[in-house]
């Protein structure tokens, strides 16, 4: 049986009776799908692992409609704009809960605040680290999480767009234990693949196999 398969199967026996069952769980297996196309099917077997089956729950937003919405964004955007208004998405969140011990890992993406400038000049004094070309990471500060914000250049958008209007993905996470660091990284760095092929970046960054502050 294929990885894929067994993180199914799983996801299924989770949501299915038994009294460790959690939400409707057609939305459940519906939502993995979704969760194995953006963190990949390694990545949600990894999660599960971090998370347990206790009370295992999984939500997800339609990719399309995000592609849609996040291309839209970019293509409204003007040189020397002041809206900072930004959208942000979470194509899929998984979570568990035994008594008060509650485990949750969530995907977010969106057009950043930040430039690529600002963020270049940040990392000089360690706020940012630099991994590769125009990729950096960083552990937020506010919640829980591990962000990367990289350039992202898509059609029909004005010129610079790709500088002044990075792209700024995040993985959050809560209870995850001595397992954080590990995890995150991994997603994190499959999140990014996937948005950069999903928005059609004209300029993708490589990106390594864990997106990981040196």
């Amino acid at each position: 049986m294929t990885v894929s398969a067994v993180v199914m199967s799983l996801a299924l026996a989770g949501c299915s009776g038994g009294g460790e069952s959690g939400g409707d769980g057609t939305e459940t297996a519906t939502a993995l799908k979704v969760c194995e196309e953006v963190f990949d099917a390694s990545g949600v077997a990894g999660a599960r692992a971090v998370l347990g089956d206790s009370d295992f729950r999984a939500k997800s937003r339609p990719l399309d409609r995000i592609r849609e919405s996040m291309l839209k964004e970019a293509r409204a955007y003007a040189p020397g704009s002041e809206d900072l208004s930004r959208s942000k998405y979470e194509p899929c969140s998984m979570s568990t809960a035994d008594g008060e011990d509650y485990r949750r890992v969530d995907g977010r993406v969106q057009w950043s605040l930040l430039t690529m400038d600002s963020v270049a000049e940040d990392a000089k004094s360690g706020a940012w680290h630099r991994i590769g070309e125009d990729l950096y990471v960083q552990w937020l500060k506010r919640v829980d999480g591990l962000a990367a914000v990289l350039p992202c250049r898509v059609p029909g958008t004005a010129a610079g767009q790709e500088r002044a209007l990075p792209l700024e993905i995040a993985v959050l996470g809560e209870g995850l234990g001595p397992d954080r660091e590990r995890l995150s990284g991994n997603l994190l760095a499959s999140l990014v693949r996937d948005t950069q092929k999903r928005l059609g970046c004209e300029n993708p960054v490589a990106v390594p196999a864990s997106l990981l502050p040196k």
